[in-house]
């Protein structure tokens, strides 16, 4: 097969979220032509299966195989490649090295010389701290590419529809890829202002070029080196085959969270997918138990830092991790998603559970009763977390809650009036299929199915019976 064939199958298996067979393809394919694209594709699989080295690797090759091509096609190779260079390092906690290069994936939207690209020197202080707010990145009549300084409120407008997933514009070539930048900083921004003033993560240790990685170490690896333990274990009688060397201490993880749930992930590499299905899982409101992971001891046990809802709550095994997409008992963010433990814990350290949630979920007639006369639980107030910013911290959840009801339907429509046809048929399909309960402006998404009903947390949607 050739590498083009290659290619076509592992990028299709990438588009399928099929990680596994997306790297097998893309070896093969990368082992004859190193494309670009095929690198952000097989960048991606790395990252989505927990191997953020190799996922970086394969982003700086992309990047300086794109320069040095430099055809048509390698100005958005490039935008990409460090676009995806900055997700890799948010994955790895380096805060200000994912902004550094989502930074440098705009300036080159923009048409910024390479040269140019670099300033990150605006925000560093003397003692080689990175320092940023929101505020420094807002969009910007003057800075959006293709928009003029004397367009008034349209551009603002454009800007958001943009950022709301509004399709490609006329003003500029790459806006669709320096808008999809802009939206991901806020992101960023977040956790940098959460991290202490002199934070290593707050320290850029990237470069707008990367030097260019080696492949040979690692090409075919999939496909044609032979395991060497594979091999061993099949020279080797049954009985006397030696098993992998496991690890006994606490496994990697990474977590985010909305007020309503938390989605946590456990990496670890199991032997074989046989292995995940022997993963049992017991959720209950102040502990998760999970036994057959691949570690001396077996088990472990996951204490959440408030008390969760088990029906709920769900998980998925895969080879490469375990992830949980766990419901609060009570809404409200979380500092931490808590501790793992490597023995059982005594009942005096777990999070008191909510009763009525508890009785909820065992279809309690008492429970029941309760809910249907409800008391109003006070409304938590969400954490503040540390910043370097001038104004001081901010509560991001309630700055919202500032604007008056008059003024955010008065976005809703200056938005719809400025949005492209497309645009305006996504509002009107989503908002009206889900009953009211989701807005969104992507037609290529809306336009292929019915949009479902996305209740609040807390209300149960139901039909009107005739």
């Amino acid at each position: 097969m050739s590498a083009v064939k290659y290619a076509e199958t592992g990028m299709a298996a990438a588009q399928a979220h099929k990680w596994d067979e997306a790297i097998t393809n893309l070896n093969k394919a990368i082992d004859q032509s190193k494309s670009p694209q095929w690198l952000l594709s097989r960048s991606q699989a790395f990252m989505e299966t927990g191997n953020l080295d190799k996922a970086l690797r394969d982003a700086d090759f992309a990047y300086c195989t794109a320069a040095e091509r430099g055809n048509d096609k390698s100005r958005k190779q490039m935008i990409d490649a460090q676009h995806r260079r900055s997700v890799i390092y948010f994955r790895k906690k380096l805060y200000a090295n994912a902004d550094a290069c989502a930074s440098w994936s705009q300036q080159l939207a923009k048409g910024v010389a390479v040269k140019a690209a670099d300033k990150t020197a605006d925000n560093t202080d003397d003692k080689g701290f990175y320092h940023i707010t929101a505020a420094d990145i807002e969009p910007r009549r003057d800075t959006a590419p293709g928009q003029g300084q004397h367009d008034g409120g349209a551009g603002r407008f454009a800007q958001v529809s943009s950022l709301l997933g509004g399709s490609k514009g006329s003003s500029g070539p790459y806006e669709q890829e320096w808008a999809r930048t802009q939206s991901w900083r806020t992101t960023i921004i977040r956790f940098l202002e959460a991290l202490p003033a002199e934070d290593p993560a707050r320290r850029v240790t990237a470069k707008p070029v990367p030097a260019k990685p080696s492949l040979e170490e690692e090409e075919g690896e999939y496909v044609q080196k032979p395991d060497p333990e594979i091999e061993a274990a099949k020279a080797s009688p049954a009985e006397v085959r030696s098993k992998p060397e496991l690890s006994n201490g606490p496994f990697r993880s990474q977590m985010y969270q909305s007020d309503a749930s938390i989605t946590i992930s456990l990496f670890m590499k199991f032997a074989s997918k046989e292995d995940t299905a022997k993963v049992q899982v017991e959720l209950q409101p102040n502990l998760i138990t999970v036994t057959g992971v691949p570690r001396e001891p077996s088990t472990a046990y996951i204490v959440p830092h408030a008390a969760i809802n088990p029906a709920k709550s769900t998980y998925r095994v895969a080879t490469m991790k375990i992830e949980f997409n766990l419901a609060k008992a009570q809404p409200g963010k979380w500092p931490s998603f808590g501790r793992e433990e490597l023995s059982q814990p005594g009942p005096s350290t777990l999070p008191q559970a909510d009763e009525t949630a508890i009785h909820t979920t065992l279809g309690s007639n008492t429970a029941a009763a309760q809910a249907s006369t409800p008391k109003e639980p006070p409304k938590p107030k969400a954490p503040v977390y540390p910043t370097s910013a001038k104004g001081g911290p901010k509560d991001w959840d309630h700055i919202s809650a500032d604007d008056d009801e008059k003024d955010v339907d008065a976005f809703f429509k200056q938005l719809y009036k400025d949005a492209t046809p497309d645009q305006q048929r996504a509002m009107m399909k989503s908002f009206q299929e889900s009953n009211g309960t989701t807005l969104s402006t992507d037609w290529a998404t809306v336009s292929k199915e019915t949009v479902k009903t996305n209740p609040p947390e807390g209300v149960v949607a139901k039909k009107w019976s005739s």
